[in-house]
């Protein structure tokens, strides 16, 4: 395998899901459920997996064709009037561990609820058409998603033993979004939701997440840090501007002798694979392993104390036993059916979001070397000459339209974030209004408030958990939620 891929939340956020720091820098909600299941002391008990029929098209009632949604259902705590928490599925396969720990776990626990887990169209096992003809993901967009929750939700409220109880949404990154989106849309089917660290802002030039990158090394990792970073970087563009600096580099990096570098894809590839160690400590580390990173510059590969299982670096070639940074063999890994959630998210962000992470910026250290261009080409190359940049700005422009962008209008949503976490700075990180209050996290990262707590937590992010399930709690009128 010569690419081990992250996720864009999501450019795109371990092994073929490591990174891949062109979209989410990994796939965030696939690393969210990894993360997840490193906590989860035993999975088994009183679990169901259940499969909901829904529309292809919520929207054309001309369009009859129907589809299996999988989603998971736990009544561990739940008793009659007690509310529903559902957590929304997002850029991959959903996870039922979601239903054994974390902040949807600990409220259930609270309030007595039903915990449900949805899974997104077009990941994991609910697909709604064959994901290896891109024309099939005409179908697939956050407003069918909603619509797809929306169905699932009225279906359980049909059942006479939830027909008075309070419904709850969560989601984190992209789901967070998703999540503040069903408050927004189906004000009468939701009552609360938490929408954490979701970057509910659509942009296609996305340069504000290096400028976070650059801001936290800045700040926590040390003298000198920042220079050092910037030099390195420098150097890297020197020397892909000769023939003889690229067969240097290439000695140096150890590249394929057959990989050609002079090429501008390949080339911003290698810087994307460079700065996606920087990427992801600022997106999933905390301000110690930033300031371990600084000392450790020569380290190939900074692997967090966590579950990841990393065998070689990105770009490796098991054949020739050196890295090759090739572009079109990326798209062409990109098409292979293993790898259709990374073909369903790409296609997201080219038609709604962007989200595409570059150098536009000169407040970061890793020169100008990862152009919008590297992702639009990346969209045609995948899904048509049609998918070009023009077609990127429309979509987002109607993400926002459809939204509301950073002021949805909303109430009884929390927005969480953390304060290290680039994708910050396209959510809300001020309070809306009363009812719609932003909690930033300081000198936490991605989706750090949808866990429960555990050994080494800050006391500000175990106090953050408390203050969100006191909001929700508030909202819906769960038991004595003034004693907390």
């Amino acid at each position: 395998m010569y690419l081990k891929y992250c996720s864009l939340l999501l450019i795109f956020n371990h092994n073929f899901a490591k990174s891949f720091g062109i979209f989410d820098v990994r796939n965030t909600f696939n690393h969210l459920n990894l993360e997840l299941s490193s906590q989860v002391a035993f999975i088994g008990g009183d679990i169901n997996t259940r499969w909901i029929e829904q529309n292809l098209d919520h929207f054309d009632p001309k369009e009859r064709r129907k589809w299996n949604m999988r989603y998971f259902e736990g009544l561990n705590f739940w008793k009659l009037g007690g509310p529903i928490y559902l957590f929304l599925g997002g850029e991959s396969a959903a996870s039922s561990g979601w239903i054994y720990t974390g902040i949807m776990y600990d409220l259930a626990k609270e309030t007595h609820g039903a915990m449900f887990v949805s899974e997104h169209r077009y990941y994991g096992q609910s697909k709604p058409l064959n994901t290896t003809d891109v024309n099939n993901f005409k179908y697939l967009s956050s407003r069918q998603a909603l619509a797809d929750n929306a169905k699932l939700l009225k279906s359980i409220k049909l059942l006479p033993i939830f027909k008075n109880s309070k419904v709850v949404v969560i989601g984190g990154s992209y789901s967070g979004n998703l999540a503040a989106w069903m408050r927004l849309k189906y004000p009468d089917l939701v009552d609360a939701a938490i929408a954490s660290s979701g970057p509910v802002l659509a942009k296609t030039d996305f340069y504000e997440y290096l400028e976070k990158v650059n801001d936290n090394y800045e700040q926590y990792g040390g003298t000198g840090c920042l220079d050092n970073i910037r030099n390195i970087f420098a150097r890297y563009d020197k020397l892909l501007q000769s023939s003889d600096g690229i067969e240097q580099l290439k000695k140096e990096e150890n590249i394929c002798n057959e990989c050609d570098m002079t090429v501008s894809e390949n080339q911003q590839l290698f810087f994307v694979s460079k700065a996606d160690d920087f990427m992801y400590n600022s997106q999933y580390g905390t301000t110690d392993t930033i300031e371990d990173h600084c000392k450790n510059f020569n380290r190939t590969l900074i692997v967090l104390k966590t579950y990841q299982n990393v065998s070689k670096p990105n770009f490796w070639s098991v054949r020739t036993g050196c890295y090759c940074y090739d572009f079109n063999a990326m798209i062409e890994e990109f098409r292979a059916e293993e790898n259709d959630w990374i073909l369903a998210w790409v296609y997201q962000t080219c038609t709604e979001f962007g989200y595409f992470q570059t150098t536009t910026s000169k407040s970061q250290p890793f020169t100008d070397n990862i152009r919008l261009d590297f992702y639009t080409k990346m969209c045609t190359a995948l899904y048509g000459a049609e998918f070009d940049e023009k077609r990127v700005d429309a979509g987002v422009k109607r993400t926002n339209e459809m939204y509301g962008g950073l002021k949805p209008n909303v109430t009884n949503v929390v927005f969480s974030n953390g304060d290290l976490d680039p994708w910050s700075t396209l959510s809300v990180l001020e309070d809306l209004s009363y009812k719609a209050p932003a909690v930033v996290i300081p000198r936490a990262s991605h989706c750090r408030d949808l866990f429960s707590n555990i050994k080494g937590d800050s006391e500000e992010l175990r106090e953050a958990r408390k203050h969100i399930r006191y909001l929700i709690k508030n909202w819906i009128g769960a038991g004595d939620y003034l004693s907390m």
